[in-house]
């Protein structure tokens, strides 16, 4: 797949460049948060944001996480009709959440690619690469993980959960040891299911993948414990 690159400048955050990345009819953009102190190889962590929001949301915090990385929001490559994006369509018709497999996939491919091709850009450690994701962006976060163990080193995933249709054919005798996951569910959640997350606990045990895990009293978003928490342990 071929990808063109043209640099701009956000207007909301006037002073954090993003790019657009072209695919076929895809466009990425992302917001940047550069590193605050000198290092030569500063980490890469990569914000991926849910179903319907943007790549402001997840980028509020930017400001919070670790002063040695490059702090990356990716806005997700569909249109959502609220106004906002999403990174697979979902279909309610039949009064059951389907969502569209093909489609998440491919978000998956773009992500990766966009790491690639950013490299030539932003000099990053590439063992120190990152993923924090929220709901649709966290179950992207778990099958990016578990299909490129190597690429990644802490991965964290917030109110989200492991895809079975997207895990289907990840490598169970692969090497998972560079992995480090924080996967954390509000008790109320409405939306995805608690029950659906904590069943990533025996993967990881079986895996034998370090991790933690977890619950707050909260729906289905972040609430100040959960924050300090995913601070703590990216830091």
């Amino acid at each position: 797949m071929a990808f063109l690159i043209s640099k701009k400048r956000s207007i909301s955050i006037p002073k954090n460049p993003y790019i657009c990345l072209k695919e076929k009819t895809v466009m990425v953009q992302y917001l940047l948060r550069e590193p605050k102190s000198a290092v030569e190889k500063p980490a890469l962590i990569l914000l991926l944001h849910g179903y319907g929001s943007n790549e402001q949301d997840l980028f509020s915090f930017a400001d919070e996480l670790p002063d040695d990385a490059y702090i990356i929001s990716l806005r997700a490559v569909r249109n959502h009709p609220t106004g906002g994006f999403a990174w697979y369509d979902l279909n309610f018709s039949k009064g059951a959440r389907m969502q569209d497999i093909n489609q998440a996939v491919e978000a998956q491919h773009i992500i990766l690619q966009f790491i690639e091709q950013i490299k030539s850009q932003y000099f990053f450690d590439e063992k120190e690469v990152s993923l924090v994701g929220f709901s649709q962006g966290a179950i992207l976060s778990f099958s990016l993980a578990l299909h490129h163990p190597q690429k990644f080193k802490k991965v964290l995933c917030l109110s989200g959960y492991p895809d079975p249709e997207l895990l289907k054919d990840v490598n169970m005798g692969a090497d998972f040891s560079c992995l480090e996951f924080f996967f954390s569910h509000g008790k109320e959640d409405p939306v995805i299911p608690i029950e659906w997350s904590r069943q990533f606990k025996a993967v990881c045990e079986e895996l034998d993948i370090d991790y933690e895990y977890h619950e707050y009293d909260e729906g289905h978003g972040i609430n100040a414990e959960n924050y300090y928490d995913l601070l703590n342990f990216l830091n």
